[in-house]
């Protein structure tokens, strides 16, 4: 699964949660972070 189909799975899968307006954003890139095996900590940049 890549990132952006696990950002639109995370987002259909978050809408049912309980969650805060202001942690809706890291909850959403965590949650598709694990979908798509990612570690969400970790930035990765070009050197």
């Amino acid at each position: 699964m890549s990132y952006i189909d696990a950002i639109t799975a995370a987002a259909h899968s978050i809408s049912d949660w309980d969650v805060p307006h202001e942690l809706l954003p890291l909850t959403l890139t965590n949650e598709a972070a694990r979908l798509a095996h990612l570690e969400s900590g970790r930035m990765v940049c070009a050197g």
